[in-house]
């Protein structure tokens, strides 16, 4: 039985370490850019798009 509280125990402190490693993802900002870069594109740990830029000159 000692081996099962154990075992939980293990068990919340990875649900706690996830929670903190989700949240300093959430805070992370990447950028990227394309084409020389033309167009360049920012979005949060979260995947949602924070910024696009398009070079006016760049454009036909």
């Amino acid at each position: 039985m000692k081996d099962l509280g154990k075992l939980f125990k293990q068990a919340q402190e990875m649900q706690s370490r996830m929670t903190d490693m989700q949240s300093q993802l959430a805070a992370l900002e990447v950028a990227g850019q394309s084409g020389g870069g033309m167009v360049r594109v920012t979005l949060d740990g979260k995947g949602n798009m924070k910024s696009v830029a398009i070079d006016q000159i760049g454009r036909a």
